[in-house]
């Protein structure tokens, strides 16, 4: 099973750093691994706060009838014919298990991408990192 982290950027930021995945990968271990302590001050000026209660809701109405759905306090629980993942909400990060990128995308980013429109998923462990939505707003090219 894989351990995914999401995170909510700030449109500014978003914007600024969309090409600069690796700028945005490395800014992120480092929060989480070499200033854990700090981390929450980094965030607060470049992430915003996951809003609990808006994203059950949001997920609840969103959400196919076929899939099952399980709310528990800070955790989701969402599955179907044997796939399933586990969501862990936190202040500024959402922690997803799930046995691959595929079952996340199925069961969850077709969902999320309506919620907020900047999510930025990393996989610490594998390396595996970006945007799951296609940056809008600004022309990449003039003719």
């Amino acid at each position: 099973m894989y351990q995914y982290s999401l995170y909510l950027f700030k449109s500014d930021y978003a914007q600024h750093f969309y090409y600069k995945i690796d700028t945005v990968y490395r800014f992120l271990y480092e929060q989480l691994l070499e200033y854990p302590e700090e981390a929450r001050s980094q965030y607060k000026l470049v992430l915003d706060k996951i809003n609990t209660k808006d994203l059950y809701l949001h997920l609840n109405d969103a959400i196919d009838h076929e899939l099952t759905l399980k709310i528990n306090r800070d955790q989701i629980m969402i599955g179907v014919e044997g796939q399933f993942i586990n969501i862990e909400v936190d202040e500024y990060v959402l922690t997803i298990h799930a046995q691959s990128i595929i079952d996340l995308d199925q069961l969850l980013f077709q969902y999320l991408k309506s919620f907020h429109p900047h999510i930025f998923a990393v996989n610490f462990e594998t390396f595996e990192c970006g945007w799951i939505t296609p940056f809008a707003g600004k022309e990449i090219y003039s003719l």
